[in-house]
């Protein structure tokens, strides 16, 4: 980048969520650090600088949010409502999915069969895809969130001290069998590499994970050294979905060994 702008995290400004239930909302509860802005206000600052007029039309970050929220399905919600509700509400949605039975298929069906999927270039029916062991590498690596953990625009889940407590370095969980065969010992470090890359980590032993497996809080940097990063879909079957489809797996076989000195 030829620019960084210093923005703030989620704690540190006002937002919203939406689950498939209620809406919340999050109010700021850290100062901004130093120098930073909320995105809305360097938009906002850019634009007036620039000259374009219009582009971010509100005053304030809670005009913006009540444009965002403004919807039947939230009873036309404002920030202002949700202060004054415990900062939730329930939408006024079905607790099931397609509850008049129009489906955003070609037909208006559900459609097992789908044309529209072949004309994509992907399977008009679901495929099963058995899992590839790589020669050399016999351990699934897959990746996962908890409650008490944030992904990696968190500074890989280093920025809050309660946070950091928890797990203050990566871990890669795995079975005592597995362990054993590599001469890995509960906490020690160890290096996980496949042909793609390697990155340093400790080991957690547990019996919580099957043979065969390993897991890891997802966010940590390094991880991505391991994966492909492929695309699990062509671009143009990405347009079709309302919403950011991303991807669909993260997994990578992997080994396991003590990290030498």
């Amino acid at each position: 980048a030829d620019i960084v702008l210093p923005a703030t995290a989620w704690l540190e400004q006002l937002g919203c969520k939406m689950t498939h239930t209620h809406l919340y909302l999050m109010d700021q509860v850290l100062p901004a650090p130093g120098e930073t802005h909320t995105l809305s206000s360097l938009l906002r600052d850019l634009s007036t600088r620039l000259g374009v007029e219009d582009f971010f039309p509100w005053e304030s970050d809670e005009g913006m949010i009540d444009t965002v929220i403004n919807h039947a399905s939230t009873d036309h919600a404002t920030v202002a409502d949700l202060r004054a509700e415990d900062e939730k509400r329930t939408l006024r949605i079905s607790h099931h999915a397609y509850p008049d039975h129009r489906y955003p298929t070609p037909s208006g069906k559900v459609e097992f069969y789908s044309p529209q999927a072949e004309t994509l270039g992907l399977p008009p029916l679901p495929v099963y895809e058995p899992l590839t062991i790589c020669e050399g590498y016999p351990l699934l690596f897959r990746q996962g969130r908890t409650l008490k953990h944030f992904h990696s625009f968190y500074d890989h889940g280093q920025a809050l001290p309660t946070l950091r407590k928890h797990e203050s370095s990566p871990f890669l969980w795995m079975s005592p069998e597995d362990a054993e065969t590599r001469s890995v010992a509960h906490q020690a470090a160890i290096r996980i590499f496949n042909e793609r890359g390697s990155f340093a980590a400790h080991a957690y032993v547990t019996d919580k994970i099957q043979q065969g497996t390993v897991w890891m809080h997802d966010g940590w940097a390094g991880i991505n050294r391991l994966t492909s990063g492929a695309a699990s879909l062509p671009d143009s079957a990405v347009d079709l979905f309302p919403f950011s489809a991303g991807q669909a797996a993260f997994d990578a076989a992997v080994e396991v060994e003590p990290l030498r000195a």
